[in-house]
C-alpha cells in the first residue's frame, strides 16, 4: 500500500494518539513533581489537624488523588489549593470522628477500651490534650481554625493570605482573633 492510499483521517488519528500519549506522560511527570515537592508539607498540615499518622497519610494521599483527578485551573496558586483541600479533608475527618465517637459510646465501646492495657501517664495526658485541641478546633469558625492550623504548621503570612484568599496585611489581626477565639473555647473545655 502506498502512502497516498492511506486515508487522511488515519494520519490525523496517529498524530492525535501521539499527542495524547505525550500529554499523559507530561501529566504524570507533573504530578510526580508536585507530589515530591509538596508531600511532606501537606502531610504535616493534616497530621497537626487530625493527630493520627495513619489517618494523616490517608488524607494527604486523598489530597493528591484529588489533584491528580481534577487539578485546579490556575496552577500558580497550587500550594494554596493543596492546603485548602487537605485542611477541608482534615476537618471532615474530625467531624466524622466526633460522630463516630458518639455512636461508639452509645454502642458500648467503653467495654472494649477498658480491656486495652494501660498506657504511660504522660502519653495519656498528651492524648487528652490533643483531643481537647481537636474538639476546640472543630467548634471554631472554619476559617479561624484553618488559619491556626496552617500558621502552626509553618506557613508565613504571605502563604496564609494565598491559601485563605485574604490580604497579607489583614492576616495578623485575623490570626490574633482566631487565637483569642481558640483560647476562650479551650478555657471553656478546661473549665467545663
Amino acid at each position: 500500500m502506498s502512502v497516498q492510499a492511506i486515508p487522511f483521517w488515519v494520519t490525523l488519528m496517529n498524530v492525535t494518539s501521539d499527542n495524547i500519549n505525550f500529554k499523559a506522560q507530561s501529566v504524570a511527570q507533573r504530578f510526580e513533581t508536585v507530589f515530591a515537592d509538596h508531600w511532606s508539607r501537606v502531610y504535616n498540615v493534616v497530621f497537626r489537624l487530625v493527630g493520627d499518622r495513619d489517618e494523616a497519610q490517608d488524607l494527604a494521599l486523598e489530597t493528591f488523588w484529588q489533584y491528580y483527578r481534577n487539578p485546579p485551573a490556575k496552577q500558580e496558586n497550587l500550594i494554596g489549593w493543596l492546603y485548602r483541600v487537605a485542611v477541608n479533608l482534615g476537618f471532615n475527618a474530625l467531624r466524622a470522628r466526633k460522630r463516630r465517637s458518639h455512636y461508639e459510646i452509645e454502642a458500648g465501646s467503653q467495654a472494649i477500651e477498658n480491656q486495652s492495657p494501660p498506657e504511660p501517664e504522660q502519653e495519656i495526658i498528651l492524648a487528652e490534650q490533643r483531643r481537647e485541641v481537636q474538639d476546640v478546633l472543630a467548634r471554631m469558625k472554619s476559617r479561624s481554625a484553618m488559619l491556626l492550623v496552617l500558621r502552626y504548621s509553618g506557613l508565613n503570612y504571605k502563604e496564609l493570605a494565598t491559601v485563605l484568599n485574604m490580604q497579607p496585611s489583614s492576616i495578623g489581626k485575623t490570626l490574633a482573633r482566631a487565637q483569642a477565639e481558640f483560647e476562650a473555647l479551650f478555657n471553656q473545655v478546661e473549665g467545663g
